[in-house]
């Protein structure tokens, strides 16, 4: 840091303190003394605390309270900051107990989105309620550490879910897709569109056989059951389209342009001449490269502002700290630049590593103070917890990356879609996940780094299982890098 920097940063820290001591800067007083357990209050709420730990964070808001009670009272700041790092390793208990919850619970908290989403609760009240009253005792009394017994409510609860879940999706996609294609035929969709058709009939007879298949894996049949909808009013729209075609006698070259035209507006959106001498994919490659560039732009700037955030997070408590003991400017000083240049340097690192990945490998991307390497380029076959020949060189690639942050720790998360029974996705992500650590063990080298493998199943998904392209993106190896903030900072 420069001596200019060096004196900026004095000033601001001064002025800040010095700002406290007035009377017009009492209000904020508070507000850093307080940062740390607001901070901790809301990371415990971030992560669903409130919900998966309702004991362990009320029992901390309740703390917090008091501390709030006693610097209102006019209390010493001994005991106010005694209390309020009671409250902040509570709410960190509660963080960690809502993410063990989450995780042990993941089957059931899936089988209970899916039923919201499918708009079940009004299937059937009297059952939903049972459902709700199961899901709660069983976050309840795993929260209270009688996991056998949590886990016996959970089953129950997530059964119930499911079957309600089962119902909607009857009532809503096999009935629906029943008129669609009756009315298809009265259209005359067998004639103008048959292979659209013969898809949508084909789609919905699968449906149906795996939803009577497929007792407990709704996201199959489910799937084909949207599909199958889909297909039904394409095949509408396709009859319609080519009716008027015929009835205005349009040539085929007609109907090329036409259907030209939006591609080129959609180009032009992105500022890209659409010339369609050789086709219309060369255009959409084009279109889709900008999108993929904008998005990784988008994500860089997004992780610059968090950067920064956390910068005036960290120069609040720094301050908060000097207002309490005057002889700590020198020090405090000192480890907030010590902080700036070990989030900066992390920085300068993850560009390093993203320069070593192809956008067909991997993104590389950062969230707080943790990377992420997201395996684009590694996939398993169906049911497969085998490691390619080919993917030795992508996973050495890895290897190298983790060796930039030495004494780091290291978590290879394995994730699959939502086909397939919950429990046997996430046996499958495991052991991908171990495949893959196992490697690194073997090839890696690895002397001070603290290498982990955890398997998620399909509990966090990262596009939409509802398409062949999501569902895909979802089937992923993720390299998740804690790195030592001190380390990076010499």
């Amino acid at each position: 840091m420069t001596l200019i920097a060096h004196r900026t940063w004095s000033i601001i820290l001064f002025a800040v303190l010095a700002f406290t001591l007035t009377p017009a800067g009492a209000d904020s007083v508070k507000s850093r003394l307080f940062a740390n357990a607001y901070l901790a209050k809301q990371s415990a709420a971030d992560k669903d605390a409130n919900e998966f730990a309702p004991k362990s964070f009320n029992k901390a808001l309740k703390t917090l309270e008091s501390a709030e009670d006693r610097y209102s009272k006019g209390k010493t700041v001994e005991s106010i900051d005694a209390t309020l790092k009671k409250a902040v390793e509570q709410f960190q208990k509660a963080q960690f107990a809502s993410e063990i919850a989450q995780q042990k619970l993941s089957g059931l908290i899936k089988a209970r989105h899916d039923a919201i989403k499918a708009k079940a609760q009004s299937m059937d009240p009297n059952k939903w309620k049972k459902a709700e009253r199961n899901y709660t005792s069983a976050i309840s009394t795993l929260e209270s550490g009688n996991q056998p017994l949590a886990m016996s409510k959970a089953k129950d609860a997530q059964e119930d879910f499911r079957n309600l879940e089962l119902t909607a999706i009857k009532a809503k996609y096999l009935d629906q897709t029943r008129t669609l294609i009756t009315k298809a035929e009265k259209v005359k969709a067998k004639k103008y569109a048959p292979k659209t058709f013969a898809k949508a009939q084909n789609l919905l007879m699968q449906a149906e056989k795996a939803l009577t298949e497929n007792r407990y894996d709704i996201d199959e049949p489910r799937s084909l059951a949207k599909e199958a909808n889909y297909e039904a009013r394409h095949a509408i729209f396709l009859t319609g389209y080519l009716k008027e075609k015929k009835d205005k006698d349009k040539t085929d070259e007609d109907l090329i342009l036409e259907w030209e035209s939006p591609l080129q507006q959609v180009a032009a959106a992105a500022d890209i001449q659409a010339e369609f001498d050789k086709g219309y994919q060369p255009v959409a490659n084009e279109v889709i490269a900008h999108i993929d560039s904008s998005y990784a732009l988008k994500q860089e700037q997004q992780q610059d502002i968090n950067d920064r955030d956390s910068q005036i997070l960290s120069l609040n408590q720094q301050v908060g700290e000097l207002s309490q003991k005057l002889g700590g400017v020198a020090s405090a000083e000192a480890e907030l630049q010590r902080r700036l240049l070990a989030q900066e340097k992390i920085r300068q690192k993850v560009k390093e590593i993203e320069g070593t990945f192809s956008r067909f490998e991997a993104t590389v991307f950062r969230d707080s103070d943790q990377i992420y390497i997201r395996l684009a380029g590694l996939s398993f076959a169906s049911g497969s917890s085998t490691l390619k020949t080919k993917d030795y060189k992508l996973l050495q690639k890895v290897v190298n990356a983790i060796k930039i942050f030495p004494q780091g720790t290291v978590v290879i998360e394995g994730h699959t879609d939502s086909f397939g029974g919950d429990d046997m996705n996430l046996i499958l992500s495991e052991k991908r996940a171990l495949s893959v650590k196992e490697y690194m063990m073997t090839h890696g080298g690895f002397s001070n780094t603290t290498v982990d493998a955890v398997g998620y199943g399909e509990t966090r998904p990262v596009a939409n299982n509802e398409t062949p392209q999501g569902r895909a993106k979802n089937r992923r190896i993720d390299i998740r890098i804690a790195p030592n903030l001190d380390l990076s900072a010499s």
